[in-house]
């Protein structure tokens, strides 16, 4: 089983920034996915999720790090992407998958809360 928070507006691209002065840079990385595995075995995930709302579906691959990733029990993952703002506050729902298809639904409420406030949207959900 996994557990999802979404970070909207997240700082990420100032901690990138600061740890790649030398090297990569990576603009515009606004949204943070955190994905924790609650199983007892590892589950594979691939760099990809969908986006539902208002504009339909649409998928976003251009998750970094790229590529499918191995989460052991108990372990915590990143992913950071850029999203636009207009199209993130349409959306109603972030589809992530396992490496097996299943399907893991997280809600977005874009109702006001403190963590809004702050400049960051935090959302968790379960399969």
């Amino acid at each position: 089983m996994l557990y999802i928070r979404l970070i909207m507006n997240s700082s990420v691209e100032e901690i990138l920034d600061f740890k790649t002065c030398c090297g990569l840079r990576m603009f515009d990385q606004n949204l943070e996915i955190h994905v924790r595995n609650l199983g007892d075995s590892p589950v594979n995930v691939p760099g990809y999720f969908d986006l539902e709302g208002e504009h339909g579906s649409k998928r976003f691959d251009t998750l970094s790090p790229a590529g499918e990733h191995r989460i052991n029990p108990g372990e915590i993952k990143a992913f950071y992407c850029y999203m636009d703002e207009p199209l993130w506050l349409k959306a109603r729902r972030l589809v992530f998958y396992d490496g097996e298809g299943t399907k893991y639904e997280i809600g977005i409420s874009h109702d006001s809360n403190t963590e809004e406030k702050h400049g960051n949207h935090t959302v968790h959900g379960r399969a």
